[in-house]
C-alpha cells in the first residue's frame, strides 16, 4: 500500500482506498507500515509565511516533524514532489486577512532550497533551474517547471525526454522530482518507474531467511561490512567537502548577488576578516554597514548592477558617508573615515567579460572619499585572506590607503 502526505488532501479524493493512504500533513501514519511513502509539498496551500520574510513557511514544523519520520524509516521507499512554479506568498495583512506581497518559486529559488534544507531535507549542492519540461511515462506526457542541476550521474532517476533536464534524482533514500503528478494513474506509473520491486507479485522473502547461511555468505557479509564501513568514511568526507564548497559558493556569490543578499554576504566577509562583531551593526544612517577600528571607520555601501556602474551611483554611495561625517561634526566626533563601495555591475555576464570602470568614476570617487571596491578584486582579497598570504592588518591597510577605484594583485 501507498501514504501519500500532503496539505490539501482534496485532490485525492478519487484515488482507490484499496491501494492510496491520504494523510494529512500533520496525522500521517507511520511511513514503514508503507511500502511507498510520497510527501507532497507541490500544493499552494503550503507555501505561505506570515512573516514579512521569504526565508521559512508557516507549516515549518510539519516539515521538521516529516524530516524525522525520514529519517527514522527503515524500509519505506519516500519520494517528495516537488512545486511547479507557483505562488509564495508572505506578509500577512491583519486588517484584510490577505497577504500584501507574492513571488514565484523561479524568483526566490535560493530561499525555496534553504527552507527545504533547514525543515525537511539537506539540499547539499542541489539547484533548480526553471524551464518547463515534458516526460514520456507510460502513456503519459508528464510537465515539469524545474529540473536539478548539480546532481551526480549516479544519482539521476529521470531526465526529460530532451535528454537534458533532469527531474527525478536520489537523494541519499529519498527519491525527489519535479514532475506535475496529479492523477492516480500518473502516480502509479511514476512510482512503478521509480520502484519497480515494490510492484513485483513474487512471493514475499520471509525475515528468517537472511539467517541461513550457504556457501559463501558468511565470507561476503563480512566484505560488505568492510565496504559499507569504508562508504560511511567517504561519505563523512563528502559531506565534509561539500561543506566547504557551499561555504565557497557563499563567498562567490557576490560576484552576481544584489540587495539585501549582497550586502549581508559582504558584511559577513568583512567581519571574518576584521574579527568584527557585525551583529552590532544598526543602520542609524542607511548605509549598509559600519565597521569601526581603531584609527579608521569604513562606511560600507553595496550595490548589485546588470549595467555598468554609473556616477550616479558613486554619488549615492558617498552621500552615506557626508551623512555619517555630519553627524560627526554634529557631535563634535573627530574620526577618519572612508566610504567603501562594493558593486558587482554586469552581474549576468562571466567575470572576464565585465568592462573597465571608467576613470571619470575614480575622479568622482577620490574627489568624494570613496573607494571603488568591485567584487572581483574583493573576492581575490579574500582569498589570499583565507589562504594566509594576507592578514587583517595589511586589508585595513589597503582599504584605508587606497581611494577612486581598488585594484589588487593577487599574491
Amino acid at each position: 500500500m501507498i501514504q501519500i502526505i500532503a496539505n490539501d488532501i482534496r485532490k485525492y479524493n478519487n484515488f482507490s482506498n484499496n491501494i492510496f493512504l491520504i494523510s494529512e500533513i500533520d496525522e500521517f501514519q507511520s511511513f514503514d507500515n508503507y511500502d511507498i511513502t510520497v510527501i507532497d509539498i507541490s500544493d499552494n496551500s503550503l507555501w505561505y509565511n506570515d512573516a514579512g520574510t521569504i526565508q521559512s513557511i508557516n507549516q515549518y514544523m510539519d516539515l521538521q516533524t516529516i524530516n524525522s519520520a525520514i529519517k527514522k524509516s527503515e524500509k519505506s521507499n519516500i519520494v517528495i514532489v516537488f512545486p511547479q512554479n507557483i505562488y509564495y506568498h508572505y506578509e500577512h495583512n491583519n486588517i484584510s486577512g490577505g497577504y500584501r506581497k507574492s513571488k514565484k518559486i523561479k524568483d526566490m529559488k535560493k530561499s525555496f532550497i534553504d527552507i527545504l534544507s533547514t525543515n525537511l531535507i539537506n539540499m547539499n549542492l542541489l539547484n533548480l533551474n526553471f524551464g518547463k519540461s515534458y516526460s514520456k511515462i507510460k502513456n503519459f506526457n508528464i510537465k515539469a517547471d524545474f529540473s536539478f542541476l548539480n546532481v551526480t550521474e549516479k544519482d539521476i532517476r529521470i531526465k526529460a525526454d530532451n535528454g537534458n533536464d533532469i527531474v527525478a534524482i536520489q537523494k541519499d533514500k529519498v527519491v525527489l522530482t519535479t514532475l506535475e503528478l496529479n492523477t492516480e494513474d500518473e502516480f502509479m506509473e511514476f512510482l512503478k518507474l521509480i520502484f519497480p520491486k515494490s510492484f513485483d507479485k513474487s512471493t514475499n522473502v520471509p525475515d528468517w531467511i537472511e539467517y541461513i547461511n550457504f556457501y559463501t555468505d558468511i565470507k561476503c557479509k563480512e566484505g560488505i561490512d568492510t565496504i559499507e564501513q569504508k562508504i560511511k568514511e567517504l561519505e563523512k568526507s563528502k559531506k565534509e567537502l561539500e561543506k566547504i564548497m557551499l561555504k565557497n559558493s557563499e563567498y562567490k556569490s557576490i560576484l552576481y548577488e544584489t540587495g539585501d543578499v549582497l550586502s549581508k554576504q559582504i558584511n559577513n566577509m568583512l567581519a571574518e576578516i576584521f574579527e568584527y562583531d557585525i551583529s552590532q551593526f544598526k543602520d542609524t544612517y542607511e548605509e549598509d554597514g559600519l565597521i569601526k577600528l581603531e584609527d579608521i571607520t569604513f562606511i560600507i555601501e553595496t550595490k548589485g548592477l546588470n549595467n555598468e556602474i554609473s556616477g550616479r551611483n558613486v554619488s549615492d554611495a558617498s552621500n552615506y558617508l557626508i551623512i555619517y561625517e555630519d553627524k560627526l561634526e554634529e557631535e563634535k566626533i573627530i574620526e577618519n573615515t572612508r566610504c567603501l563601495f562594493f558593486v558587482a555591475y554586469e552581474r549576468n555576464k562571466k567575470v572576464e567579460e565585465r568592462v573597465k570602470i571608467k576613470d571619470r568614476l575614480e575622479i568622482i570617487a577620490k574627489a568624494n572619499n570613496t573607494l571603488i571596491v568591485d567584487t572581483r578584486e574583493f573576492l581575490k582579497i579574500f582569498e589570499d585572506f583565507l589562504n594566509k598570504k594576507i592578514d587583517k592588518e595589511e586589508v585595513k591597510e589597503i582599504f584605508k590607503n587606497s581611494i577612486g577605484v581598488l585594484e589588487y594583485k593577487q599574491k
